[in-house]
């Protein structure tokens, strides 16, 4: 008897500690300050990322590039890549799954600085650190209009010296493959 009556008092609080616990989760911000020396922790990481939807805003066979209008408004230019199939049936208006390279410099800035006097605004820097997972490899990263993406750098990048809140510059780099979505 004294045992079902604990067995139903702990149902009973289940729902209230499930509460209590999911109360305790805050969300990632990428406005937090880490901390240590400022410097530049990385330069030349090259990602690979899927942009989709995207919007072809113009085409320069000429100069073999494209600009995109990416999700969340933001306009890019890429060089085509020699591997890129069947460019020739891409025209602007069309929606997009676009597969690029872009290149990352992430940096620990200290009020917006470098020690060298460096800003954020003389480093281009466009993006923050959101969330680091050096086990898989994955760095999400966050826009200034609240978009983020999940970007894989390579073996080599140095991750274990990243966190949330660095600075990040990102550059656009060449497209490797786009498929035409059919309206």
């Amino acid at each position: 008897m004294k045992k079902q009556i604990l067995n139903r008092a702990a149902v009973a609080l289940m729902p209230a500690a499930a509460l209590i616990l999911a109360g305790c989760w805050t969300a990632p911000n990428a406005k937090v300050q880490p901390g240590g020396e400022p410097r530049l922790i990385q330069s030349g990481i090259t990602v690979e990322s899927v942009k989709d939807p995207a919007t072809v805003q113009a085409l320069d066979p000429g100069q073999g590039t494209i600009t995109l209008i990416l999700p969340g408004g933001a306009t890019t230019t890429y060089k085509v890549g020699p591997n890129v199939k069947h460019f020739d049936l891409v025209h602007a208006g069309d929606k997009v799954e676009a597969t690029v390279t872009e290149e990352l410099a992430v940096y620990l800035l200290a009020n917006g600085r470098l020690p060298d006097g460096a800003t954020a605004e003389t480093l281009g820097v466009n993006a923050k650190v959101l969330q680091v997972d050096p086990s898989y490899r994955l760095l999400t990263l966050q826009y200034p209009n609240g978009q983020s993406e999940i970007v894989k750098p390579g073996l080599n990048t140095r991750m274990q010296q990243m966190a949330p809140g660095d600075s990040v510059v990102v550059r656009p780099g060449e497209l490797t493959a786009i498929k035409v979505e059919k309206p």
